[in-house]
């Protein structure tokens, strides 16, 4: 009997066990996965290291004479499952902002980073560089207008100007030195015959500059205007009137009046080439006053007409010198004209 009681109590506790392993089993599959799954969510914490960009806010009033870093390195520390799908690009940028930082080494902020959820910054890493400034003024630069080439040769170049005549810019105080002045893209008035107005942007300065009213990193536009005017010329040509006269006056001899005038033409240079090789350019046009008695002198008038083979566009523009003579006519000649006392 001594012998048969151990014997029955281990295979009491056999069964015991068997029946515990074997009901509600799965009741305990399930917690088996909700501890493992715990297990890997709350094991030991890990780091990882990210590069993201940093971006510089400019400062109007001041400009940053050294180089910040491009970029930083971030030090996340957090669960396994957490860090491990954090990508690059969910981190975003840093920010260094010019208008609130003094000179000196620069800082940033930790707390202006933004984490994801379930990890929390444990460094932030860059270069620190020295940051110095410069203060920007304001200055208005006269515009020079630039044109090139030579009118044509019977035209002359009077001026040239610009609107506007000056523009505001903002720059360093170090860049603004020696720049005095601005100047616009060349202007082409090769053979121009008339004044010529364009719209063309200013030249690139030799330094950086902002201007005031347009885009950054947009050059202004002006407008250019090159005003051409005629080069004023002059020439001598012989009118045959002693047909007119013989026509107009018969009765006096054809040997005592006058057979031809000088008079001169003055007008733009171009316009007076249209009179070269033309027979008649000039036409005289005689009006006789009657005589106050039989016997004396007859007052003539010679006046000069433009042919009909002289342009309209050219009469309009020459003048006649001058345009008429008046002359005393007798049977002994033409009088001349009692001298002054």
């Amino acid at each position: 009997m001594a012998e048969d009681a151990p014997r029955s109590w281990l295979g009491r506790a056999g069964a015991v066990a068997v029946e515990v392993a074997t009901k509600h089993w799965g009741t305990k599959i399930m917690a088996f996965f909700l501890a493992l799954i715990v297990f890997i969510v709350t094991r030991d914490e890990v780091t990882r290291s990210f590069t993201i960009p940093l971006r510089v806010v400019d400062d109007p009033d001041r400009v940053l004479l050294t180089a910040p870093p491009e970029t930083v390195e971030l030090r996340l520390r957090g669960p396994w499952v957490n860090v491990n799908r954090i990508a690059a690009v969910e981190l975003g940028t840093a920010t260094l902002d010019l208008r609130e930082v003094r000179p000196g080494p620069m800082e940033l902020d930790p707390a202006a980073i933004v984490m994801p959820p379930g990890v929390v910054l444990d460094a932030l890493d860059y270069d620190h560089v020295d940051l110095r400034f410069e203060a920007v003024i304001e200055r208005k630069l006269t515009i020079v207008p630039v044109v090139v080439g030579a009118v044509d040769p019977d035209h002359r170049l009077v001026a040239t100007r610009v609107e506007p005549d000056s523009w505001i810019v903002r720059a360093p105080v170090s860049d603004l030195k020696g720049v005095d002045q601005l100047y616009t893209r060349a202007v082409d008035i090769d053979g121009a015959t008339a004044s010529v107005q364009t719209q063309v942007s200013l030249e690139p300065p030799p330094v950086r500059l902002l201007f005031f009213g347009v885009p950054t990193g947009d050059l202004p536009s002006v407008r250019v205007v090159a005003e051409v005017a005629d080069v004023i010329g002059e020439i001598e040509l012989e009118v045959e009137t002693g047909e007119a006269l013989r026509e107009a006056l018969p009765e006096l001899a054809p040997s005592v009046l006058p057979g031809a005038e000088r008079v001169s033409v003055r007008g733009p240079r171009a316009r007076l080439s249209a009179l070269t090789g033309l027979e008649h350019p000039l036409r005289p046009m005689i009006e006789v006053e009657t005589a106050s008695k039989r016997g004396a002198p007859i007052s003539v008038t010679v006046r000069f007409e433009w042919g009909s083979e002289v342009p309209t566009a050219a009469a309009e523009q020459l003048s006649i010198v001058p345009p008429l003579i008046r002359l005393r006519l007798s049977p002994q000649g033409v009088e001349l004209p009692d001298a002054p006392d």
